[in-house]
């Protein structure tokens, strides 16, 4: 799948997959966005979260258990962009009770992604699979993106899951600079 067609443009209308599971991720990601408010999003931000919600606590291991779910269920993680090892999907659109974030997921294993810049920035809860799982030379925890921030979204060591949030659902695939 081009990874365009995962714009917000795209799934302005359409309706997200759901399962038993869903509803509770839901809220989990509505109390984390109400957390994260209207922050600007850069180092100090991933530095609070990674000390409120970092793989340490119990929101943590909640997400993550419910993003694992998600995937089990097919409403997360249900779009395959360059095969079986590089999947996303839509949780939730851009809305007051996300903070006009949109919520999306990602499993990838041993993958360099699209490369892309952030307009707004983006957050990432990083969830190795595999212990040695890293995203962006990242383990377990959270990497929060600067606005204008540029980057394939490269994962080593194995497969890791991921919810990311984007501000407006604002990505835009570009082409990387020249070697």
């Amino acid at each position: 799948m081009n990874p365009h067609e995962l714009s917000a443009t795209s799934h302005g209308t359409s309706a997200l997959p759901t399962g038993p599971h869903k509803a509770a991720m839901l809220q989990a990601a509505y109390e984390f966005l109400a957390f994260v408010g209207d922050q600007p999003l850069g180092p100090e931000l991933e530095s609070r979260i990674n000390d409120h919600y970092g793989p340490h606590t119990e929101r943590f291991a909640t997400l993550l258990k419910l993003l694992r779910h998600g995937i089990d269920e097919g409403w997360a993680c249900y779009s395959e962009i360059t095969g079986p090892d590089y999947r996303r999907g839509r949780i939730a659109e851009a809305s007051p009770l996300t903070h006009g974030f949109t919520v999306e997921s990602g499993k990838l294993r041993n993958v360099l992604g699209n490369y892309h810049r952030h307009p707004r920035g983006e957050i990432n809860m990083i969830g190795p699979v595999d212990a040695t799982g890293q995203f962006c030379g990242h383990g377990a925890g959270w990497r929060v993106f600067p606005p204008h921030s540029r980057h394939y979204p490269t994962v080593t060591g194995g497969t890791v899951t991921l919810l990311f949030f984007l501000p407006g659902g604002e990505i835009e695939y570009t082409d990387p600079p020249a070697p």
